[in-house]
């Protein structure tokens, strides 16, 4: 089955590092899918002849992909937008843009039920911008995602962003009025500041609630936005990134007195509150946090902390470039 102009096409974006196994399952199921994807371009960060030929070999099932081998790690924002870019120029405004994360392959039958939630949500709304599996609401007063409770999720449910991994589908129209993901934030929060982006532009974005209360029923708890926490877990890169392009999200637009409280409560006064408890912990946290805060608040964006990837391609530790 392929896409027609009333449903529009799927227009798939796979990222990729250093993780074949991953890769070769998730190929293998984007294959088998029910509604497989019109076109699909991989971007790999880390390129291997192992990962081009696992795309080489799905292409021999009869789909239709494309392998880019980025020329350095540009994160999961930097590629996004690559492939975006790939995209655009032959997509028609009624297709769809789907983001696949090769950790969390798809079952056969989600992309079809996901597919059809959007079609029916453009017929109601039609600054419909994106759906998706599982998403969460901003809270612009302190700064933080917030958790949708179970309550309200019966139906449509209106979310200002949509998670990783979660299957969101960007319409076409929406993603060539905002642009693409901000390739300079290189990691974390990338899909935050998307959807907070199509928000601000007027589009909307819902979660099929009836599906996420189902996954919430089955699995005791699926949700993106976390829960504030008072200890420390151990220091790594991903922590700087998030802090770092949280400041800059909320100055971007134009939200300084909560980039204040998030730099002063996150970034400052939690490791500084667990030090008695977690000294060395604590330390660690509040160096690299301070370099997050700086960071942020300079505009000093892009790939600034290096990656430290462990024995299977997870991350680690964290390795920072001289300033």
């Amino acid at each position: 089955m392929t896409g027609d102009a009333a449903g529009g096409r799927l227009l798939g974006i796979l990222i990729t590092f250093r993780r074949p196994r991953e890769l070769a399952l998730m190929l293998q199921r984007l294959a088998d899918s029910e509604r497989p994807v019109d076109r699909l371009v991989v971007v790999d960060n880390s390129p291997t002849a192992d990962a081009g030929q696992l795309v080489e070999r799905y292409r021999g099932r009869g789909r239709a992909a494309e392998y880019v081998a980025a020329a350095e790690n540009l994160g999961p924002a930097g590629a996004v937008a690559l492939a975006m870019g790939r995209l655009l120029p032959d997509a028609a405004d009624d297709d769809w843009v789907v983001l696949f994360d090769d950790g969390e392959p798809p079952g056969t039958e989600e992309l079809a039920e996901m597919h059809d939630f959007a079609l029916r949500m453009r017929a109601t709304d039609p600054r419909l911008g994106a759906v998706g599996g599982v998403g969460a609401t901003f809270d612009w007063a302190r700064g933080r995602v917030v958790r949708v409770p179970d309550h309200r999720l019966d139906g449509p449910v209106p979310v200002d962003y949509i998670g990783s991994g979660q299957l969101p589908l960007y319409r076409v129209r929406a993603v060539r009025a905002v642009g693409v993901f901000r390739p300079e934030l290189f990691f974390g929060f990338e899909e935050l500041e998307y959807g907070l982006r199509l928000r601000a532009a007027g589009w909307s974005l819902y979660v099929d609630g009836d599906r996420w209360r189902a996954g919430r029923r089955l699995l005791g708890r699926l949700d993106v936005a976390g829960r504030p926490t008072v200890g420390l877990a151990e220091t790594t890169w991903r922590d700087y990134y998030r802090l770092r392009n949280l400041v800059a999200i909320l100055l971007g637009a134009g939200r300084r007195r909560v980039a204040v409280r998030v730099s002063l409560l996150v970034g400052l006064a939690k490791p500084l509150v667990n030090a008695p408890r977690q000294p060395g912990r604590s330390l660690r946290r509040l160096r690299l946090n301070w370099r997050a805060v700086r960071d942020g608040w300079s505009g000093r964006l892009g790939r600034t902390v290096e990656p430290d990837p462990g024995p299977a391609g997870e991350p680690a530790g964290a390795a920072v470039r001289s300033a």
